[in-house]
């Protein structure tokens, strides 16, 4: 399987778990309310660093609106993607360091290491869902609410794409 096969592959899988299980998932209680994570961003977030800005925003809006289409949210996700997509590459530049040749190079818990990897997810994470739930709400009351919602739904969906990163990334593939 090449490379592009494998990166389709990767984000038809991420986007069927966001429609099939995040998308339903039902926790009880109070955080039923307050957590929803979307995990499928963590294709923005691994995507090569040297891939050019135009195609980081057309992957970006292309991934948000295929979950829109899916889950009739008319271009809430795009939105929200493409906002990711356009300060990801800003964020890349404060973890990467400087010696390391990023040629090829995609963000990972393994080249960035656990902590910037964390902390980057993190940044990127808590950007889309803000975007994502201020766009859903389209007001400013109970900002306290939203902003609440969308650390918690940040918090879940990063410690999940640690989990896949652990589970899938093989620790010796630093370059694609």
């Amino acid at each position: 399987m090449n490379k592009w096969q494998k990166n389709i592959l990767v984000a038809v899988a991420l986007v069927a778990g966001q429609i099939l299980l995040f998308n339903n998932l039902q926790l009880r209680g109070i955080l039923n309310s307050f957590v929803a994570p979307c995990i499928y961003i963590l294709y923005i977030l691994i995507l090569p660093m040297s891939i050019s800005r135009v195609y980081l925003l057309l992957i970006s809006f292309s991934l948000g609106l295929s979950v829109d289409a899916l889950s009739g949210t008319l271009g809430l996700n795009a939105a929200a993607c493409v906002l990711v997509g356009f300060v990801r590459p800003l964020v890349v530049k404060r973890f990467v360091s400087r010696e390391e040749p990023n040629k090829g190079v995609r963000p990972s818990i393994y080249t960035l290491k656990f902590f910037n990897f964390t902390f980057y997810a993190f940044i990127l994470s808590f950007a889309f869902h803000l975007a994502l739930f201020f766009l859903e709400i389209f007001t400013l009351y109970e900002a306290y609410f939203t902003l609440l919602r969308a650390l918690l739904s940040a918090t879940a969906a990063v410690v999940i794409m640690i989990m896949l990163e652990i589970f899938f990334e093989k620790r010796d593939n630093r370059y694609r």
